[in-house]
């Protein structure tokens, strides 16, 4: 199976207390990544073994934490929190599709329940309907 995203934990020594902290958690997103049939996969590289491949990717400090996608592409660098949802949900905004076509009103309710920001747009002139009344 070619990877298409690799999300990449840069390490150092084992005795790192930001580092210990941040292995269950790291685990822990890996796993749910994995049972939700994701293609995102999860690495650990170990900095002071690997310091070319840490060179590259400018790691300065530990842990530092970024997601690859391609060789000729700039790697993300991770920037939430450090709780396994944090990973999975900023994972998810940043490797999802960037809009979701909603055809009925249902599915428009469903996207405003679940959603913190949303924004419609409409782009066919034929296309319209009535929010105004069928949404809260």
């Amino acid at each position: 199976m070619l990877v298409t995203w690799l999300f990449v934990w840069f390490s150092d020594a084992p005795w790192c207390g930001h580092c210990k902290a941040l292995a269950p958690e790291y685990a822990k997103a890996a796993t749910i990544l994995r049972e939700e049939g994701s293609e995102i996969r999860m690495a650990k590289v170990d900095a002071t073994v690997e310091s070319d491949l840490a060179h590259r990717y400018s790691v300065s400090g530990y842990p530092t934490i970024k997601l690859l996608r391609g060789a000729d592409k700039e790697p993300v660098e991770f920037t939430a929190g450090r709780m396994a949802e944090d990973f999975v949900t900023w994972l998810k905004k940043k490797t999802g599709p960037s809009a979701e076509s909603i055809t009925t009103v249902e599915a428009a309710k469903t996207l405003i329940t679940k959603s913190e920001v949303v924004v419609f747009g409409f782009f066919k002139v034929n296309f319209i309907i009535s929010l105004t009344t069928a949404l809260p």
